[in-house]
């Protein structure tokens, strides 16, 4: 069961507390979630609440009245102490603002606690609770279910190193998810719809990254990309490029079920982490425009090159968290390529799901380096046509390697 730890100020956030104290323990059990009035008399209140905090999975930040922000510059203050704890150790961390409150702005937090503004934070009212903590208990039972495909991955196969591109490799266990749109996101496009159950039957191994280009150099002997760095993605590749780079170390593309499966990694928000922490996007990867249109017209090259001096460009692999399977830079960096035809979907449950027969694009997943944060999500899904290559576009390998 997961660990949820629940901070709050005793005064005003009391009630609250207790209540969601006792919703979240009806549906995970006592044991599962930490309140300090759990505490037994006599023991060291400071120790019990660092232990708690320090094995937490989950910590729920319950804002309300009077949470007031200007008690957080005194460093001994024990809501600062106990956010900035979990904070760190990078869990999740989700503010539920209660009595209609607002979230902070950042410039009224300690620069320890900012982060916690990137939050996506969850309105919780009187009126609306059981159906305001459902959304919460989903997202509570995705970290569970991360958990619990990290654990099935780590004793199926041990990660290894392909002789024949020098990447890493994870098994991905069979299973099933749901993929499309994911509960609650309002983000989501019409061809993401309708969410729908799939099984993916047979498991696989998938490169731990996208290929990078000295992968791509030591297979097909060649330097497309814009960007250059041994451990950045290759992009400026076609889909026909990538599904020949893979049959040459004997792998495949993954389709678009395996890709969303592995994406996922069991968690079933729109995202696998807080977005900041999981991907490189435009809003940290130095997404800048150029006021110039006359300099694309004439040498779009020079136009690039312009972008990247400004920090425009892919990063290099690993540089982000990875999910509970140990993929790196699922969401973000470059689009990936998958194998299927690109069409929409159907409702009822599928198995092993390879698209549509044929067509004239090609799928890819994931967002990229230079997108805005609502594109970077597990069930975004655009197609371009296979010819077609650009900045933008990767992949990653997958196949039944052994």
């Amino acid at each position: 069961m997961p660990s949820i730890f629940i901070s709050y100020r005793r005064d005003p956030q009391a009630a609250w507390a207790g209540r969601l104290h006792d919703r979240l323990v009806a549906q995970f059990g006592t044991g599962s979630v930490f309140l300090d009035v759990d505490m037994e008399p006599g023991v060291d209140f400071v120790d019990v609440i660092e232990e708690r905090v320090s094995q937490c999975d989950a910590l729920i930040a319950l804002i309300g009245k009077d949470w007031r922000p200007e008690r957080l510059a005194r460093a001994e203050d024990w809501v600062r102490l106990e956010i900035e704890a979990a904070l760190k150790r990078r869990v999740r961390v989700i503010p539920v603002l209660v009595d209609g409150v607002r979230m902070p702005a950042a410039e009224e937090l300690p620069e320890s606690l900012r982060p916690l503004v990137r939050r996506h934070a969850l309105d919780v009212g009187h009126g609306s609770f059981h159906r305001d903590t459902e959304v919460l208990i989903r997202a509570i039972q995705g970290l569970q279910q991360a958990t619990k495909a990290a654990a099935v991955a780590a004793v199926s196969r041990d990660p290894f190193v392909h002789e024949a591109d020098g990447l890493g490799y994870v098994w991905i266990p069979p299973g099933r998810f749901m993929m499309g749109a994911s509960p609650g996101d309002t983000e989501c496009r019409t061809n993401e719809k309708p969410a729908h159950e799939v099984e993916i039957t047979r498991g696989f191994w998938l490169s731990e990254t996208p290929v990078t280009q000295a992968a791509w150099r030591k297979v097909m002997g060649s330097s497309p990309s814009h960007f250059k760095g041994d451990d950045l993605p290759v992009e400026q590749v076609s889909w026909e490029e990538a599904a020949e780079y893979c049959r040459k170390i004997n792998g495949r593309l993954p389709t678009e079920a395996e890709w969303e499966y592995a994406a996922r990694a069991g968690t079933t928000g729109a995202r696998y982490g807080e977005l900041d922490e999981i991907a490189w996007f435009g809003d940290n990867s130095g997404r800048k425009r150029l006021e110039s249109a006359k300099l694309w017209d004439a040498d779009s090259s020079k136009y690039w090159g312009r972008l990247q001096e400004n920090g425009n460009a892919t990063k290099p692999m690993r540089g982000k968290q990875p999910n509970a399977f140990g993929l790196y830079d699922t969401l973000g960096n470059v689009w990936e390529w998958v194998a299927d035809w690109y069409g929409p979907y159907e409702a009822g449950s599928v198995r092993d799901p390879k698209g549509p027969g044929s067509g004239k694009y090609r799928g890819a997943r994931g967002g990229g380096w230079d997108v805005v944060p609502l594109v970077v999500r597990a069930s975004v899904r655009i197609d371009l046509e296979p010819s077609g290559r650009n900045i933008y576009f990767g992949f990653r390998s997958a196949g039944e390697f052994r």
